[in-house]
């Protein structure tokens, strides 16, 4: 296995490098940066790890494509929402943190094919050859779970994002380290990534057409790879994009959607807490169960909001989207007014006096429109399947989970500053940890995207000595993210390895449990890395 990978200089021969395209002089500058050292995205613990990962791409991309210059590789990571679950899509601030685990694409660009050549160095997904000419009326089927589709989300992100552009040939190889289903998003740092790549192939391929140079930001990325995402069937709210782009490392990010796009790096202050993420190894598949689990709740959370603005007399509510209003604009019309978050919270449980929930029928009574426009307007780009609307609950998450998130926000910036009473830094640490609980919590108990094994993995955590523990990402599955004593950590996984995955799954090998849980810290987000692919 190869032992080293040098990205010391520049490339000098194969296609230019896109170095100008991004300013590339800070993590939290406008244009994703250029890099051309593995020790500016990975921690020295992570380091000869991915030194051996990458070094094995490079001989795998040799292999596949012999004759040809490797141009760049496109990376991007995974994410572990620390508090904030589910209200990204209601504009509400979150706060997520990119992680070690990411998905790289190494690029040859400028063959003369004419064709986009994908492969993976997983070998259960087979290689895939689409002609550029039939990218622009290239339709995706989200009804079908191809692993390609994501790299053509990327396309049509671009090509939406650069409409004067021509993209040309590319032949990839592609490796993703993110567990699908955890929870950690990769599904959103494959769109990243891919859409990140063809970007930065454009403008390999013509480095000084004045159509685009300099015209991508973060936040261009970040927009596009959330409209791109739903070409694969998720309705996503655009966190999950903000972490992969905008991560800083010793950081976690709140990210804002309201009034505009904008994430504001967080840093920990103090150092005596680890994260762990624990992965129930319930695959949480948003592609297959949106219908019932993920685009439900953004279609329930969306009607809420507009039936409080119907019910209230607020007006029409700002469209996300061109899709519907959201919780976010509720709380602005209502503080117009002068009322405050319990007023809003006392509305809701007005209004959503049901505790069964609404049919069809009740919903469109409540909103005055007729059961086939309701239908249309929120249940078709995004089919749904229900029996009743439970808007009370969807409603009271959201505004509760976005005051967590501001508390804990205020709690990181204002940390204890004298460290030498360890009584003063346990309370405190606590104290934040009391807010992840009580998100998992509201997950579990108001949103319903809880299960049991995350419940389960949750509890334990806190038996075992964590702070506290929650559910991240979307739910239904996925992981848990623990807040646990620094000095404790590891005992913590062993822990968690004995009375979870040990008992739960007899026989599994010590790899497949090493995946499954790990002790993480804020990394860098989107990158393109160039150099001297010496392996």
């Amino acid at each position: 296995m190869p032992q080293s990978f040098d990205f010391s200089t520049p490339t000098s021969t194969g296609s230019t490098p896109p170095s100008e395209f991004y300013d590339g002089s800070d993590a939290v500058s406008s244009y994703v940066p250029v890099i051309s050292s593995l020790s500016a995205v990975y921690s020295k613990s992570a380091l000869p790890a991915q030194e051996q990962r990458w070094g094995s791409l490079v001989a795998l991309f040799r292999q596949l494509y012999p004759n040809e210059d490797l141009t760049f590789i496109a990376r991007s990571p995974g994410r572990v929402n620390l508090i904030g679950e589910h209200i990204d899509y209601s504009l509400f601030d979150v706060l997520p943190m990119a992680i070690t685990q990411d998905v790289v694409i190494a690029v040859h660009v400028g063959g003369a094919d004419g064709q986009i050549i994908l492969n993976n160095t997983d070998p259960r997904f087979p290689s895939r050859i689409f002609n550029i000419a039939d990218l622009k009326d290239i339709e995706i089927d989200a009804t079908v779970h191809e692993w390609s589709n994501y790299f053509l989300a990327g396309v049509k992100g671009a090509l939406s994002l650069l409409p004067l552009a021509e993209i040309p040939s590319m032949h990839c190889l592609i490796d993703g380290r993110i567990p699908t289903g955890s929870g950690l998003s990769s599904s959103s740092a494959f769109v990243c990534a891919a859409l990140l790549a063809i970007v930065t192939a454009v403008k390999a391929a013509a480095p000084h057409s004045e159509s685009f140079a300099n015209a991508v930001t973060k936040s261009d990325l970040v927009q596009s790879a959330v409209v791109s995402e739903r070409y694969v069937g998720v309705n996503s709210g655009g966190m999950d994009q903000s972490a992969s782009v905008f991560g800083v490392p010793g950081h976690a990010l709140r990210v804002q959607f309201y009034p505009e796009l904008k994430a504001t790096p967080v840093a920990f202050q103090s150092d005596e807490f680890a994260f762990v993420i624990a992965n129930t190894l319930v695959v949480a598949d948003k592609h297959v169960t949106g219908p019932i689990h993920y685009n439900l709740r953004v279609v329930e959370t969306t009607l809420a909001a507009e039936i409080l603005a119907n019910q209230c007399g607020l007006g029409p509510l700002p469209i996300r989207d061109g899709f519907g209003g959201t919780l976010r604009g509720v709380v602005e019309a209502f503080k117009a007014r002068g009322v405050d978050i319990p007023g809003v919270m006392n509305k809701v449980n007005e209004v959503f006096s049901k505790p069964e929930g609404y049919t069809l029928a009740e919903t469109a009574q409540l909103l005055g429109q007729s059961e086939v426009e309701i239908t249309q307007k929120y249940m078709t780009r995004f089919p749904v399947r229900f029996e009743r609307f439970q808007f009370r609950a969807r409603a009271l998450h959201v505004l509760e989970e976005a005051e967590r998130v501001k508390k804990y926000c205020e709690m990181l910036n204002h940390a204890p500053a004298d460290h030498s009473d360890g009584d003063g830094e346990e309370k405190y640490l606590r104290a934040l940890a009391s807010l992840m609980t009580a998100s998992h919590r509201s997950c579990r108990d108001l949103f319903d995207c809880s299960c049991d094994e995350l419940d389960e993995l949750a509890n334990l955590a806190v038996t075992n000595g964590a702070y506290g523990s929650r559910l991240t990402g979307a739910g239904w599955g996925g992981a848990t993210v623990s807040l646990v004593p620094k000095d404790k950590a590891v005992e913590f996984v062993d822990c968690l390895k004995k009375q979870y995955y040990l008992k739960r799954f007899p026989g599994i090998s010590e790899d497949k449990i090493n995946d499954a849980i790990c002790i993480t810290e804020p990394a860098l987000g989107s990158a393109v890395l160039v150099g001297n692919y010496n392996v």
